[in-house]
């Protein structure tokens, strides 16, 4: 009897040891092949009603380029444009940059940003080209590293006036 219940414990344990140890090495292979790597993460860009995100992309020096589509019925007018990592306090405008969502050209890459005060059509598009910024200043990251934040636009609709909406939140990587 003594012997059946030293058979049982060698079998038990052998059986454990033996799945404990196939465990170990799935995630020693997981680890090092770098499967779960954040810099593997899928992207994205979530437009508000209206709006949709074509492309974007992030460079290391906050520079977001993002071709925005509009199809809000009619013509609109961009009049700026913000990129931030978190909305104020109030959440209808950025927390850090460009803070009331103006055309001033120090938020913007070059002096002649595309599309602001140029019509742009309902069912069409605009790449704008903005930088980004966080608590620190502009949202400079390394390569895969992510950014998380939220783009604003300040338009005008004709015969409407002129209104600032976030219209886009994003999970970009910097490439």
């Amino acid at each position: 009897m003594q012997l059946l219940r030293a058979q049982a414990a060698v079998d038990f344990m052998m059986s454990y040891g033996l799945a404990l140890i196939i465990i170990f090495i799935a995630v020693a292979v997981i680890y090092k092949v770098s499967i779960l790597s954040p810099a593997l993460a899928v992207s994205s860009c979530t437009a508000s009603p209206g709006f949709a995100c074509e492309a974007y992309v992030l460079n290391t020096n906050g520079i977001l380029t993002l071709q925005l589509s509009q199809a809000t019925g009619g013509t609109i007018s961009i009049n700026g444009a913000a990129c931030s990592s978190l909305p104020s306090t109030n959440g209808n405008l950025p927390a850090y940059g460009n803070l009331y969502v103006t055309n001033t050209v120090t938020y913007y890459v070059g002096t002649n940003t595309p599309g602001f005060g140029i019509p742009v059509y309902s069912g069409s598009s605009n790449t704008l080209n903005i930088y980004c910024y966080s608590s620190t200043g502009v949202a400079t990251g390394s390569l895969g590293n992510g950014f998380t934040g939220f783009v604003w636009l300040n338009y005008t609709v004709p015969n409407f006036g002129n209104t600032i909406q976030e219209v886009a939140s994003i999970d970009v990587r910097y490439t």
